[in-house]
């Protein structure tokens, strides 16, 4: 049974301005540190494989030579990783561990990078819920993976989406997180599918945040915790991507029903639970994240995502990475409007060369890196 906290009442800024400007600046961040990410990702893959081979700078690798380069980069890492842990072998660990840890290591770098990041998020969370379980860590658990409206910390919002105390929560919400996170993750790829994880999840929170200080007395607030909202934008998010696939209920292993009408069911569901006050799920947070999957699949990518990547390419300085457009000779004579970078026409009568601006520069350098990446997602070469 979920129990109450009593609590003081916080200021109007704990309780709604600080948790809003928390949840802004960690979606921006996480947005912004993921394209930096992804940007900085391609500029290591494109070193590799042009150290390859002897072709055109501008001549775009095949979907093989980027897995290739993947899987030599994440070998190098485990590498170095089992360098750090020579000391098991100093201290007389037995042999049998140290069968197993290799085994796990020739496995993990088998995983599809999807399913490395799966299970890379059900190990963090499996690492809090063991938190969960140490009864001496229960005072920090309950200050810092736990949110309570009413204590005013928004830090909070981000750490309970990884936290939960029940193990049928944790086994119902990692099972979830397995099944449908895959190809939402393929689509996406990595760094943006963190980002659009943490994103809903924080802001699945602050939304159940705001409603319950609007509607539940200070004295009968529960505290929140779990992974819900996250994991219901990423199924509403595969509904959006595959509307003709099927699911299976738990309970009902036998009979399929297609992911739309699913997920139109569960949040019918949410929405009758907060109508009718039920206080077993939360309900807000269950609402918000599918609403904010399917919102960010509509227009989301194209608003957040490929600008954020656009700003991220034209930040890079090493632009030769990427085929740097070379410009032609004009037939124009001396003498000929030109435009600036800034839009305003201008005459030069030094020049018959149409200049290009850096957006141009960083528009060619993203389409050339979007079209390798949907031909990885293809798996095979695409045509220019």
């Amino acid at each position: 049974m979920p129990h109450i906290v009593l609590g003081r009442a916080p200021t109007p800024f704990q309780a709604f301005v600080k948790p809003i400007l928390f949840t802004a600046a960690s979606s921006f961040g996480a947005f912004a540190l993921a394209a930096y990410v992804w940007e900085r990702h391609q500029v290591t893959l494109m070193k590799r494989i042009q150290a390859w081979r002897s072709r055109p700078i501008n001549d775009r690798p095949s979907a093989r030579e980027f897995v290739q380069a993947q899987t030599e980069i994440l070998q190098e890492q485990w590498t170095t990783v089992l360098e750090h842990f020579r000391w098991i072998q100093q201290i007389g660990v037995p042999v049998e561990i140290q069968k197993m840890l290799f085994m796990m290591r020739s496995r993990w770098v088998e995983l599809s990078p999807g399913e490395r990041t799966i299970w890379t998020i059900i190990g963090l969370n499996s690492v809090v819920f063991a938190a969960w379980q140490v009864p001496r860590l229960s005072p920090f658990m309950n200050k810092w993976f736990l949110h309570n409206p009413s204590n005013g910390r928004s830090v909070t919002l981000l750490t309970s989406m990884f936290s939960h105390q029940h193990f049928w929560h944790f086994g119902l919400n990692m099972f979830a997180l397995h099944s449908f996170a895959a190809p939402l993750h393929d689509y996406m790829g990595k760094e943006q599918f963190i980002a659009f994880y943490i994103t809903t999840g924080i802001t699945a929170s602050l939304v159940s945040h705001l409603f319950t200080i609007a509607r539940v007395p200070w004295a009968k607030i529960i505290p929140s915790l779990g992974a819900s909202g996250a994991i219901f934008g990423c199924v509403s998010a595969t509904a959006y991507l595959y509307p003709d696939a099927s699911v299976y209920i738990l309970f009902l292993p036998f009979f399929p029903i297609k992911i739309p009408v699913a997920l139109g069911a569960m949040m019918g569901l949410d929405l009758v639970g907060i109508i009718r006050n039920w206080k077993m799920f939360d309900h807000y947070a269950h609402l918000t994240g599918s609403t904010f999957g399917l919102a960010y699949m509509y227009s989301g990518k194209d608003l957040i995502w490929t600008p954020l990547q656009h700003k991220m390419i034209e930040f890079n300085k090493d632009s030769n990475l990427f085929g740097k457009w070379t410009p032609k000779a004009s037939q124009s004579n001396p003498g000929q409007p030109k435009s600036s970078s800034s839009g305003i026409v201008t005459v030069d009568s030094h020049s018959n060369k149409k200049e290009r601006t850096a957006k141009d520069y960083a528009q060619a350098r993203y389409e050339k890196m979007k079209s390798w990446w949907d031909s990885r997602r293809d798996g095979g070469n695409k045509g220019s």
